[in-house]
């Protein structure tokens, strides 16, 4: 046991400068280029029991700067009244829009046109899950790109401009965009301004996503390594999707279809990229309670272990180095495996005074690389356009140290118990509740 903790502590603190170093001194902020022509987008939104917060998704689609776009709403058999809240908002009709019939999903009931929007479409269809969804409109689509969007997220008025000018880049296939916490942001004066405000656990949200994508996304972009494109806002081309036969019905759709991808590019001996776009951005409402925190962590933990299963034993046949390293290294043992030997050094330490030396060692390598990653991402977060005030990133550096006593070891439990409960066996959507109360609209 001991061996291993000093190889994992090893890795770890060497995956942790390569996430510091990356991000910091070879990213670049990518200028808007307004003279690209526009091409074909079709925005996603699966919605299953959205009533609440579909509104704010639609609102922040009216402000949009582009032009050659269209939306579908996937309504998943709501059990509430999404379908009805979506005709009061769109005053739809019946459409003569079909499906190409080229991805399976569960039956459409009716594809609706917006009469107050052209380019906002509904689908209603028997109830599938998620996935299920985005293979519907993706069949219905009629884009190049495809965009897959949660019906709680809210797309930043430039966001299909930088989607656009990225696949400009005949290289890439697929990117991931940059989601914030909508409840850390505020529209003034038709400015979003950012705000480090709310309770603890949303605090602690907002630095994780600024960490995350930030550091995490933008190192593994650098190496065409990209682990997972977030649910909440990714892009693909539509022919694409349907070569690796769309989404798969699992807990974690999105980090399924991101290694579908990868496999089929080695397959095919593509030299294509999937990218993390940071100027591309949406807000997604995250919990506020530790109830529903608590539902999607552990419904992201299965979705990791559910891939693993599936995906180990191919990894270094199927999938590029770079892929293979930060799925099984960073993400398996460094971010699964690690969860149950640090929680066993951190009981032993404190109740039965053994394994001191290592814990002292574990938390001082914790401590250093937790200051220095969030200092770093701080100033990747100013360096791409987050407007906080200097009082906020000061008050999220000490948050961020403050923390790692308190969110970061519930977030070990939480890896530990999503682990076990991946052989529940629950495929669903896994609600959380959502309040829609928070727009940049």
């Amino acid at each position: 046991m001991q061996y291993f903790f000093y190889l994992s502590t090893f890795i770890f603190i060497g995956f942790q400068i390569i996430y510091t170093i990356i991000p910091l001194f070879f990213s670049k902020v990518k200028q808007l280029n307004t003279d690209l022509s526009e091409k074909t987008i079709s925005v996603l939104v699966p919605a299953y029991n959205e009533e609440l917060t579909i509104k704010n998704c639609i609102d922040a689609m009216e402000g949009l700067n582009y032009s050659n776009y269209e939306v579908i709403i996937i309504n998943d058999g709501s059990k509430d009244q999404t379908l009805q809240k979506l005709n009061e908002l769109l005053d739809l009709s019946i459409s003569d829009r079909e499906a190409d019939g080229k991805l399976n999903y569960a039956a459409i009931k009716g594809i609706y046109r917006s009469k107050k929007y052209a380019n906002i479409f509904v689908i209603d269809k028997f109830n599938g899950g998620k996935a299920d969804s985005l293979n519907a409109g993706i069949d219905c689509a009629n884009s190049d790109i495809v965009i897959t969007l949660d019906a709680d997220s809210m797309l930043e008025i430039n966001s299909l401009k930088y989607v656009s000018q990225y696949f400009h880049n005949e290289e890439i296939i697929a990117l991931g965009g940059t989601v914030k916490i909508v409840q850390g942001a505020e529209k003034k004066d038709g400015v979003i301004q950012d705000k480090f405000t709310g309770k603890g656990i949303i605090k602690s949200q907002v630095i994780s996503y600024i960490h995350g994508f930030y550091c995490r996304k933008l190192t593994q972009s650098a190496f065409n390594s990209i682990v997972v494109i977030s649910g909440a806002f990714g892009a693909f081309y539509k022919n694409l999707l349907v070569d690796v036969n769309g989404f798969r019905s699992t807990v974690g759709e999105d980090i399924d279809i991101t290694l579908k991808i990868h496999e089929y590019i080695k397959a095919n001996n593509l030299k294509k990229k999937l990218v993390y776009a940071p100027e591309a951005v949406c807000y997604t409402e995250c919990p506020e309670n530790i109830t529903n925190f608590y539902k999607q962590r552990i419904r992201w933990q299965k979705a990791y272990v559910d891939c693993i299963l599936i995906y180990w034993s191919k990894l270094s046949r199927k999938f590029s180095f770079g892929v293979s390293i930060f799925f099984a290294i960073d993400g398996f043992v460094l971010g699964t495996l690690t969860a149950f030997t640090t929680i066993f050094y951190l009981i032993q330490g404190l109740f039965i005074g053994t394994n001191l030396k290592q814990m002292i060692i574990l938390m001082s390598s914790v401590l250093l690389i937790n200051a220095l990653q969030i200092g770093v991402s701080l100033i990747l977060c100013k360096k791409y356009g987050s407007n906080y005030s200097l009082k906020d990133y000061i008050r999220m550096f000490v948050f961020s140290q403050a923390e790692l006593l308190t969110y970061r070891n519930l977030l070990l439990y939480m890896n530990i118990v999503g682990t076990f409960k991946y052989f529940d066996n629950d495929e669903g959507w896994g609600f959380v509740e959502r309040k829609g109360v928070s727009s940049i609209s």
